[in-house]
C-alpha cells in the first residue's frame, strides 16, 4: 500500500517544502531563510493556546521563530488544520448559550414571576440582562 506524500510549507513565505531527510535545528527555508525547526512550523503551535503550544509537556520557548531543541516538534502538514474541531466547539457553545431556540423572557417585576420561573431561566435572564443581549 502506497502512503500519500505529506506536503509541508514554510510559515513565513508559504513556499512548499520537500524533505529528503529529517530537518535539523538550524536548517532554514531555501526560499526565505526562516528556521524550519521552529514553533511556527510545528503542528502543535497555536497562538491562542497557553505557551502558544497545544502539547502540554513542551517547555517554554521565548522566540517562536528561531530554531529550537523542542523534542515534541512535528512539522505541520500542509492543509492540516483543526478547523473541524473549532467549528464543532463553536456549534456546541452556540447551542449552549444562544443562537438556538429563544430563551424564555422573564421579568423581575413581581414576586409571582420569580417564584414560577425555574432557577436556570432566572440565572440566564440575569446573565443576558448583564450583557444586554
Amino acid at each position: 500500500m502506497v502512503t500519500p506524500e505529506l506536503k509541508h510549507q514554510c510559515y513565513k513565505c508559504e513556499e512548499e517544502l520537500v524533505f529528503d531527510v529529517k530537518i535539523g535545528r538550524l536548517d532554514t527555508c531555501p526560499n526565505c531563510g526562516a528556521y524550519l525547526h521552529s514553533c511556527r512550523n510545528c503542528r502543535f503551535w497555536s497562538p491562542s493556546a497557553h505557551n502558544q503550544c497545544i502539547e502540554n509537556q513542551g517547555e517554554f520557548i521565548r522566540d517562536r521563530e528561531s530554531g529550537n531543541f523542542c523534542g515534541f516538534f512535528q512539522f505541520r502538514v500542509l492543509g492540516e488544520d483543526n478547523s473541524k474541531e473549532i467549528n464543532d466547539a463553536k456549534s456546541k457553545l452556540e447551542a449552549l448559550f444562544g443562537k438556538g431556540p429563544a430563551a424564555p423572557s422573564i421579568s423581575f417585576g413581581g414576586p409571582a414571576t420569580a417564584a414560577s420561573a425555574r432557577p436556570e431561566d432566572v440565572a440566564r435572564a440575569k446573565l443576558e440582562a448583564l450583557f444586554k443581549k
